[in-house]
C-alpha cells in the first residue's frame, strides 16, 4: 500500500468515526432532552451513563487516534518531500496542526499532482 492510499484510508476511517460519534452523541443528548420534556426526573448517574456510553467512548477513541494518525502522516509526508520549499513545508505543517480536516482534504486533492506521496 503506497503512502497516498495509507493517508486516504486513515482519513476515511476518521470521517466514519466522526459520523458514528456524532450519531451516538446526538442520540444521547436527544434522549436526555426528551426525558426532561416529559418531566421525568433524570438520575444524574443515568445521564452520565448515557453521555459516556461505550458507543460514544469507543467511536471517540477511534476518532481521536485516526485523526492524530492522518495529521502525523501528512506532516511526515510533507516534511520528507524534497521538492517542497521550506516555507511551504512550514505552512503545510501549521495547517495540519491547526486545521487538520480541511488541510487533509486539500492534501488529498493536491498530493498526487504535487508529488507529496508515492
Amino acid at each position: 500500500m503506497n503512502r497516498y492510499n495509507t493517508f486516504l484510508t486513515v482519513f476515511i476511517i476518521s470521517i466514519l468515526a466522526l459520523v458514528v460519534f456524532l450519531y451516538f452523541y446526538f442520540h444521547a443528548i436527544f434522549s436526555i432532552v426528551v426525558q426532561a420534556h416529559q418531566h421525568i426526573e433524570p438520575d444524574p448517574f443515568e445521564i452520565a451513563g448515557t453521555i459516556f456510553s461505550p458507543e460514544i467512548l469507543i467511536s471517540g477513541l477511534i476518532l481521536a487516534i485516526s485523526s492524530l494518525a492522518y495529521r502525523v502522516l501528512g506532516i511526515v509526508y510533507v516534511a520528507k518531500n524534497k521538492t517542497v520549499s521550506d516555507g511551504e513545508k512550514a505552512l503545510w505543517i501549521i495547517g495540519f496542526i491547526i486545521m487538520g480536516f480541511i488541510t487533509g482534504i486539500v492534501f488529498l486533492v493536491m498530493a498526487k499532482g504535487r508529488k507529496f506521496v508515492d
